[in-house]
């Protein structure tokens, strides 16, 4: 199964959903029409728009 198959959205709402990306190309969430707004509104807007954005996680996890 591909990452970008068809499914139904995890908000319930019925419709086809699609993976959301960061600006980045990193899968942030399924969404789908209704609910895209606010899934993507608890991410920073930058994280949305600019490729560059600021991340003081640990990638490596050393």
């Amino acid at each position: 199964m591909a990452i970008d198959d068809a499914r139904l959205c995890p908000c319930g709402s019925g419709l086809s959903s699609r993976w959301a990306n960061d600006a980045r190309g990193i899968p942030l969430a399924r969404v789908c029409p209704k609910c895209e707004d606010e899934k993507l509104s608890h991410y920073r807007p930058e994280v949305l728009t600019d490729s560059n954005y600021y991340a003081d996680e640990d990638i490596d996890g050393d």
